[in-house]
């Protein structure tokens, strides 16, 4: 059965100073497994340099747009 699953990912950003800092973004992912969730974020975020730091399961039954 597919779900939501929030994901935390962090990225490498640069600041106005040209830093490279990590920031953490959270997303919201409708798969059938983590595993799944991993495959759809590495499509979406397909260029630039990210990791997975977290994968939860929600009581998110639907979201309306």
């Amino acid at each position: 059965m597919e779900q939501y699953y929030k994901v935390t990912v962090k990225i490498q950003v640069e600041d106005k100073k040209g830093n490279l800092k990590y920031k953490k973004y959270p997303y919201i992912v409708y798969a059938m497994t983590p595993t799944d969730v991993e495959a759809k974020i590495a499509k979406e975020l397909s260029s630039g340099d990210y990791e997975i730091v977290g994968i939860n399961t929600t009581n998110i039954v639907d979201i309306i747009k």
